[in-house]
């Protein structure tokens, strides 16, 4: 597979999708940046993802942030207290 991209004044490159979609990968990845042995080409390499990065979006879509939950648990803690 052959692609090419540009380097921007900040020394940025895009990964073009194609390359990202063989490789599976996403935002938030780390990869390592080496030179060869002749010190001629660059070499990007997905470093190993750890941890909880693996798991995200394993439970699917998050719909409410952790302060909406925590809300919503006391709002429904203080009805059942005032049911009572």
């Amino acid at each position: 597979m052959r692609s090419s991209t540009v380097l921007s004044s900040k020394g940025q490159v895009v990964i073009p999708k194609p390359v990202r979609s063989v490789l599976g990968l996403r935002a938030g990845d780390r990869l390592e940046v080496n030179l060869d042995p002749k010190g001629r080409r660059v070499i990007l390499q997905p470093r190993a993802r750890s941890g909880w990065r693996e798991l995200r979006g394993a439970f699917g879509p998050v719909d409410q942030t952790t302060s909406q939950i925590l809300a919503e648990a006391r709002r429904e803690e203080s009805e059942k207290e005032n049911r009572f």
